[in-house]
């Protein structure tokens, strides 16, 4: 049997992780989350929910990055109470 030893080039991950492109995909996945949340909402009257992206001070405990991060977020109380009582993040996520 061969062994095999891999080394990580851990600047090179970090590159990756820190560069446009997935920044694109972060944030095209983080609208689709938004939209189909929005689309579960019950209160027509509603702000929904907006998705957002930035990129993070600290990557792990082994380096510092700035990797993207996406999170979306109620804009209102009423988004929110949706949330609560019927899941309509949740729901949007799975």
């Amino acid at each position: 049997m061969t062994n095999i030893k891999l080394t990580f080039n851990s600047e090179g991950f970090r590159e990756i992780l820190c560069g446009e492109g997935v920044k694109d995909i972060v944030s095209e996945e983080a609208e689709k989350i938004a939209l189909k949340a929005n689309s579960n909402l019950t209160d027509p009257d509603s702000e929904g929910f907006e998705a957002e992206v930035f990129q993070g001070s600290m990557m792990s405990k082994y380096g510092y990055g700035g990797r993207w991060i996406g999170r979306v977020a109620a804009m209102d109380y009423k988004a929110s109470a949706d949330e609560a009582e019927m899941k309509s993040l949740s729901r949007a996520v799975t």
